[in-house]
């Protein structure tokens, strides 16, 4: 159980606390639902920030008396379970005296690390009394994960680091016309800020520095590795390290359970064949992972093959790996704002395409549908004119056309547009719409 006293030092910590201004996310989220508002992404890419810019909002209607902020990470609250959250919200009262003209507002950030904290929220939501945000690096708390007491009772936001727009908007770069930008000999300059957001990646503090960028970023990939699937899930920070590097120089490609389970085996790591599989479920848990499966009718078939990995931020691939690959790159960027419009849509879903049987066999990037409806075939290259495009690129989408009866055909290049039977699309001009419409 968590002394009174300590508790009662995190209410003070909250009283005393001002939230500072901070720059609204490309986000809306609604404050007074009659709904669990989840607010989940990997660490240090804006959750907290977020629950500020919200609190900020209600304080122009609502009393700092009504509103209480806990991070469960706070040192004061270590070993913390549902059980001490009664006396939590006693101390809250007793000192804060919330107003009966309003409801409490509660914003609970990092609730993972408490122990059956799904029971009591449950409990404590079913009172009607409280407006409730939660936050965590956990994929737990989304809707289709928690426990079966909250589904259908939450509504859940994903945050991730910034995109493209974001990244321009906060260093005052944002294109007020992108289509004139495409005729603009200025155009140096936006390709100039994404050749920097691909280098450094979009985490807020990462893009807010001018130096020691790279440091800052290794400190983020030794605590999620350390904390958030090491102490979480109990395993040996040192075979995470050896997986994680080793994940990271494969990224925007295929691997196996098979494969990553040999060289494990090779680094002298006793692991059972399932254990690669587990881990690239951990640290998909985390949101440092992402696994994308192959396109094909028979679910069983597509798990048979190996999955295409990608990480959360390019800056990170930067800081792990020694080399930079831009073609690698700009597909892990396309992939991440993939994922940033499904979290907005929840409306496609996301595969990559193969020749089967052939090792060496055509392919392509994304297959995007919905249902049993293909909508759009997508491959990623560096390429800044027609002449470099490899022929490769094109006719593995127009035999995936073939196959899967999809026109849509898009290649997204670095700097060369033309519309025909085949699309392409600059990773720019391509990224900034997705802001706008056309959200699949």
């Amino acid at each position: 159980m968590i002394e009174r006293q300590n508790l009662t030092k995190v209410i003070s910590e909250w009283q005393l606390y001002d939230p500072p201004e901070v720059k609204p996310r490309d986000m809306n989220i609604p404050l007074n639902l009659d709904l669990i508002i989840s607010i989940v992404g990997p660490r240090r890419a804006g959750k907290t920030f977020l629950m500020f810019n919200l609190i900020e909002k209600l304080r122009k209607e609502v009393p700092r008396s009504n509103i209480l902020y806990v991070n469960f990470e706070n040192e004061y609250l270590t070993g913390m379970k549902a059980t001490d959250f009664d006396n939590l919200i006693s101390v809250f009262f007793e000192m804060s005296y919330p107003s009966d003209e309003y409801p409490v507002y509660l914003f609970l950030d990092e609730i993972q690390v408490v122990e059956d904290w799904s029971k009591w929220l449950n409990r404590i939501y079913e009172s009607k009394k409280y407006k409730i945000f939660i936050s965590g690096s956990s994929s737990r708390l989304l809707s289709r994960e928690l426990a079966t007491q909250l589904r259908g009772r939450t509504l859940d936001f994903t945050v991730l680091p910034f995109s493209f727009l974001e990244f321009l908007s906060l260093r005052s770069s944002t294109p007020k016309n992108k289509d004139a930008m495409l005729m603009s000999v200025n155009r140096g300059k936006i390709l100039s800020e994404l050749r920097e957001y691909m280098v450094h990646g979009g985490y807020p503090q990462v893009v807010l520095m001018s130096s020691y960028k790279e440091k800052l970023l290794r400190s983020y990939v030794d605590t999620m590795i350390i904390k958030d699937v090491g102490e979480r899930f109990h395993i040996e920070p040192s075979i995470l390290n050896v997986f994680v590097n080793y994940c990271v120089r494969t990224f925007s490609s295929p691997v196996s359970g098979t494969k990553i389970y040999r060289f494990l085996r090779s680094m002298n790591y006793s692991v059972a064949h399932d254990f690669p599989l587990k881990l690239l479920s951990d640290f998909s848990e985390v949101f440092f992972l992402y696994t994308v499966e192959i396109v094909s009718k028979s679910s069983k078939k597509s798990s048979k093959y190996p999955k295409k990995l990608y990480v959360v931020d390019s800056g990170i691939v930067n800081e792990l790996t020694n080399t930079f690959d831009m073609g690698k790159v700009m597909e892990n960027v396309v992939f991440i704002e993939l994922i940033r419009r499904l979290n907005s849509t929840g409306k496609f879903k996301i595969n990559y395409w193969k020749e089967y049987g052939k090792a060496d066999g055509l392919q392509v990037d994304f297959v995007i549908s919905s249902g049993t409806e293909i909508s759009e075939l997508i491959n990623v290259t560096y390429a800044g004119s027609e002449g470099e495009i490899r022929d490769r690129e094109i006719k593995s989408l127009i035999k995936a056309s073939k196959e899967l009866g999809c026109n849509k055909l898009t290649i997204i290049t670095w700097d060369y547009l033309k519309e025909g039977e085949i699309n392409y699309i600059p990773l720019w001009y391509w990224l900034l719409s997705g802001h706008e419409s056309g959200r699949f």
